[in-house]
C-alpha cells in the first residue's frame, strides 16, 4: 500500500519554504511535487498531481499546499501516518436525542454506526482559512474553533489544503476550475455521492500550520464573481440526482481541466 504526498507549487522560494519547514528534500519518494508550469492555477495543478500518483500505484493520496507547514514539531512521517488514520472507519453518530431528560424509545447506549470514510479532512493553525470578507473582518491570525466530529448527510466547506483520500474515490476527489471555490464546489458533489454510499467525511484529520500566500485583494476580486452562487448551490446539488462525475460537473457548468 502505497500513499503519496501531492504538492502543487509555482514559486521557487515558497517551495524552499515548505522543504525546509517539513525537513525533506526534493527528491523525498513520499512526495510528488506537482508544478504549475502553464499558470493553470492550483485547482488544475491539483488535479495533475492526484492523477499522476494515482498512475504511479498510490492507494492514498494527500494533498498538502506548499504554504502548509508542520504544526507544532510534526513529522511528515507522522503527518501522513495521522491521515492514515483518520481514513479508517469511524462512528458516526445518528440517532438524536430529542428531549431532556431522553423519551421513551431512546436507545441507552447505542447511537452511532461505523461508516466508511471518503475522506480525511485537518484544519490549520496560525492563519484560518478565511475567505476574503472575513480576513479583511477579522484579521487573517483570528482563531477559529474546529468541529472535528465525523459528517454525513449534511454539507460542509470542504478545504483542499489538507486532505487525504483513497484513490478508489477518483474522479469525486477532482478539483473544479473555479477561482477560490474549486475545493468547495468539487465537495459538494463529493458530500453528495460518499452519503449516498453510505460514506462520511473524518474533520479530524492532523493539524497543519497555515501560513497563506494568497492575496487577499485578488482574492476578493476572485470570490466576488461566485459568492452568490455559492450560497445556493450545495442545495440545487442535494436536489439534483446523482449521476456519474463527468455528468454531474456538466450539468452544473464546471470544468476540471
Amino acid at each position: 500500500m502505497k500513499t503519496t504526498v501531492v504538492v502543487p507549487w509555482h514559486n521557487g522560494r515558497q517551495l524552499d519554504l515548505f522543504i525546509d519547514a517539513w525537513k525533506i528534500d526534493f527528491q523525498d519518494e513520499r512526495v510528488l511535487f506537482q508544478q504549475d508550469r502553464d499558470k493553470q492555477g492550483c485547482a488544475l495543478t491539483k488535479n495533475v498531481g492526484i492523477r499522476r500518483a494515482i498512475d504511479e500505484g498510490a492507494s492514498t493520496v494527500i494533498i498538502l499546499d506548499d504554504d502548509c507547514f508542520p504544526h507544532e514539531g510534526q513529522t511528515l512521517s507522522g503527518f501522513i501516518a495521522a491521515h492514515e488514520a483518520a481514513l479508517k472507519p469511524q462512528q458516526v453518530e445518528l440517532f438524536d436525542v430529542v428531549t431532556d431528560p431522553p423519551s421513551r424509545g431512546t436507545p441507552y447506549f447505542r447511537r452511532t454506526v461505523e461508516m466508511p470514510v471518503a475522506a480525511s479532512m485537518g484544519f490549520w493553525s496560525h492563519v484560518g482559512d478565511y475567505d476574503a470578507p472575513g480576513q479583511l473582518v477579522h484579521g487573517a491570525t483570528k482563531p477559529m474553533a474546529f468541529d472535528t466530529r465525523p459528517r454525513w448527510g449534511r454539507y460542509f466547506p470542504l478545504c483542499g489544503m489538507n486532505l487525504a483520500f483513497r484513490a478508489e474515490e477518483w474522479p469525486w476527489c477532482q478539483f473544479v476550475n473555479v477561482a477560490r471555490f474549486d475545493d468547495i464546489w468539487q465537495g459538494f458533489l463529493w458530500q453528495k455521492k460518499a452519503y449516498a454510499s453510505g460514506q462520511c467525511f473524518n474533520l479530524a484529520g492532523p493539524l497543519v500550520r497555515h501560513s497563506r500566500q494568497s492575496n487577499v485583494w485578488a482574492n476578493l476580486r476572485d470570490e466576488a464573481q461566485s459568492m452568490e452562487r455559492n450560497e445556493t448551490l450545495w442545495a440545487d446539488i442535494h436536489a439534483a440526482p446523482l449521476r456519474r462525475y463527468d455528468e454531474m460537473i456538466s450539468a452544473f457548468g464546471f470544468s476540471v481541466g
